[in-house]
């Protein structure tokens, strides 16, 4: 049987990126006029402080940023306005926008590859994969070295089913950065994917050892092992999963997996508490992986 791959922490990511924030792309302190009750105030904008709010506070940001640019703050603010559009859930404005802006800021590679990382994460959640790609690649291309950067593309390659490079871009990753789980975890299923379940399992063990609380592998070893008939196996790690991942994507899946172990449909329990959505025909009878 096959499983459904559950793409790690999107909104996680999107949520606190690695590759943006973290960066310290300090420009000049620029004075600018902020309506108030009171008329026109100035207020010091640079673009951290703006790109700060806009995780924050992104409707504030927002207008912050428009106005900002009527009073001089040019590519910085409209930087600014990309990335509290992305914040916002405005993703294909927001892809459109950093495209836009990304090559006139002249900012360091490193930046700029965070830069065009976020630009295709937008795209990604536009659910315009072939554009997200590209841009993944062009972040690559300036830090061919940054795992992060690797097991973003990676997720989005997923999202488009393209195993093989989703694979490649794994590996890729993990001989820069050994340790991380989230990429054995994602790796073992991908392989789950292509029929190696043998390299699966020793990925899957390796990441559990270092993490015996993800939630994610937990359910992904419950499914691999329900697949190969060993259901008591199967019932220990997705019951584990959901001790351990709350109300999480993760959890949720290993309930709906635990109760068809025990004969009910989980589609059908829990309509009357809430709508869920609908199963394909052709999967569900199978362990749910997201």
């Amino acid at each position: 049987m096959m499983i459904t791959l559950k793409l790690p922490h999107l909104s996680s990511r999107v949520l606190a990126p690695a590759t943006i924030l973290g960066v310290t792309i300090l420009g000049v302190v620029i004075l600018c006029g902020m309506a108030t009750g009171a008329g026109a105030v100035p207020v010091a904008l640079n673009r951290d402080t703006c790109l700060q709010r806009a995780k924050e506070l992104p409707d504030f940001a927002y207008a912050e940023a428009q106005l900002w640019e009527k009073k001089g703050g040019g590519n910085d603010a409209r930087l600014c306005q990309a990335m509290a559009q992305l914040f916002r859930g405005e993703y294909k404005e927001s892809a459109v926008a950093l495209e836009a802006v990304i090559p006139v800021l002249g900012l360091p590679p490193k930046v700029t590859a965070g830069l065009w990382g976020k630009a295709g994460w937008a795209w990604f959640n536009a659910k315009e994969h072939a554009k997200a790609d590209t841009d993944y690649t062009k972040a690559i291309g300036l830090q061919p070295e940054d795992p992060d950067l690797l097991i973003d593309r990676a997720t989005e390659r997923a999202g488009a089913e393209r195993w093989w490079d989703v694979l490649r871009d794994l590996d890729r990753a993990l001989s820069l950065d050994g340790g991380r789980v989230d990429a054995m975890v994602m790796r073992a299923e991908t392989k789950h994917r292509l029929g190696r379940d043998v390299e699966a399992g020793r990925d899957l063990r390796m990441a559990l050892s270092l993490d015996p609380d993800n939630a994610q592998g937990l359910l992904l070893s419950g499914n691999i092992k329900a697949d190969r008939g060993d259901k008591p196996g199967a019932k220990a790690d997705w019951t584990h999963a959901v001790q351990v991942a709350g109300d999480s994507a993760a959890g949720a899946a290993a309930q709906d997996n635990l109760a068809r172990l025990d004969g009910k449909d989980p589609m059908k329990d829990d309509a009357p508490a809430k709508a869920a959505p609908k199963a394909d025909a052709k999967t569900e009878d199978k362990p749910r992986g997201q």
